[in-house]
């Protein structure tokens, strides 16, 4: 069996879906189906920095650094947080929804320069 590479995601829509996985498995990040044996906060982590990585020149650098520190910082928080504080889960989360809004903040960014006249 080869061992689990987690998708890399290409897109802000992409990113976006990987941060909604992330919030629906935390604090573990653990596949319950079985069906991706060696997902783990590691694997999850990585794969959403590396998809800030591939859209870095659309987020530009003041929001791709600020993804990664909260990203390094969800990820220690949760490292530290048990499977039963939903405090502690709640606090992860909501770094992950912060997130979410400055992935939604350059969608809306590029919408409106789209319906925009030049």
């Amino acid at each position: 069996m080869r061992p689990y590479q987690p998708y890399i995601p290409q897109t802000p829509g992409e990113i976006r879906d990987q941060i909604g996985s992330m919030i629906l498995s935390a604090p573990r990040f653990i596949d319950s189906s079985g069906y991706f044996l060696g997902q783990n906060i590691a694997t999850e982590f990585h794969a959403l920095t590396e998809g800030f990585g591939v859209i870095r020149k659309k987020l530009g650098e003041e929001r791709y650094a600020k993804l990664i520190a909260l990203a390094a910082h969800a990820k220690a928080h949760f490292g530290e947080t048990s499977d039963d504080d939903l405090d502690g889960i709640r606090a992860g989360c909501a770094m992950l929804f912060e997130m979410e809004d400055i992935i939604d903040e350059l969608r809306r960014g590029k919408q409106a320069s789209a319906t925009d006249p030049a």
